[in-house]
């Protein structure tokens, strides 16, 4: 039985370059129009005085994320493509604990 998997972003240093995309459709041979995750860009806005725009990778399919973990000996290759280091790939638990422990400013998980 696959484990449950979660992905924890942390939204304040993702940067939106889209390698965890790239990664994601070049390990499951995607054509480009597809892929299992893919960085969404917001608007640009302007908060407290400093322009700001959210960028957030989206998975699509944790089965896909699970797969992976599983393939990779929990080395997600997207998570390990990430220059911001802000994408994590995990079991559940680990990611709470993750949130709990280490994570700083504003985060997003999927499960």
């Amino acid at each position: 039985m696959a484990k449950k998997v979660a992905v924890l972003v942390e939204t304040d240093y993702c940067v939106g370059c889209s390698a965890c995309q790239m990664a994601c459709q070049n390990y499951y041979d995607l054509p480009v129009t597809d892929t299992y995750l893919r960085v969404f860009l917001g608007k640009p806005d302007v908060v407290d005085g400093r322009h700001e725009m959210f960028m957030c990778p989206f998975p699509y399919d944790l089965d896909h994320c699970a797969n992976c973990l599983e393939k990779e000996n929990g080395q997600a290759p997207c998570a390990q493509i990430c220059i911001a280091k802000c994408l994590h790939v995990d079991e559940v638990e680990n990611i709470e604990k993750y949130e709990a422990e280490e994570a700083s400013g504003r985060v997003a998980i999927f499960r």
